[in-house]
């Protein structure tokens, strides 16, 4: 068989093929996955040191259907540093505050509420770069929920120590 022949007949073998999958009014698989961000109002966080610091940035990010990452942004201990915390959300899709499309989200719900399965520590310097290894911890037991522009997070680490956020938007 020669080379063009068998070039058009795979041209037209995949377009056959992707022509039988529905197209029109088919469900969007991304409308969980993406990035809602906003300023705070007013915001702090406790993490494993378990001293209280300011954070000026909220951040949803729907990593799946069904896990929703809250990532708390504040100033770290140096000129231009930064210190963020992370807590990591099991919910349903029912249950998901966010609507996402291409990546980009709006944050839909009223309230919502939803288990904490980890807690995640970082830190970057002024140039963005991280200044160690981020930590990642399971939680024994921890919530996040959102009522009236205000969301609140708190989880328990396995040895104890609390880490807790409150963020006004």
């Amino acid at each position: 068989m020669d080379r063009s022949l068998a070039l058009r007949l795979s041209t037209l073998l995949l377009l056959s093929s992707a022509m039988s999958f529905p197209l029109k009014g088919a469900a969007d698989p991304n409308l969980k996955i993406g990035r809602y961000e906003t300023n705070t109002k007013e915001c702090s966080f406790t993490g494993s040191k378990q001293e209280s610091s300011a954070c000026i940035t909220l951040q949803l990010k729907g990593r799946s259907a069904s896990v929703v990452a809250v990532r708390l942004i504040g100033h770290g201990s140096t000129k231009n540093s930064r210190r963020q915390l992370t807590f990591v959300t099991l919910t349903t899709q029912e249950e998901s505050p966010l609507k996402c499309s291409a990546g980009t989200c709006r944050l839909e719900a009223q309230s919502w509420q939803s288990a904490v399965s980890s807690v995640a520590e970082a830190s970057f310097n002024s140039n963005g770069i991280a200044t160690g290894l981020p930590k990642a911890w399971a939680a024994n037991n921890g919530e996040c929920s959102l009522k009236n522009r205000v969301l609140r997070c708190s989880a328990v680490h396995i040895n104890g120590e609390i880490y807790k956020a409150e963020a006004h938007f």
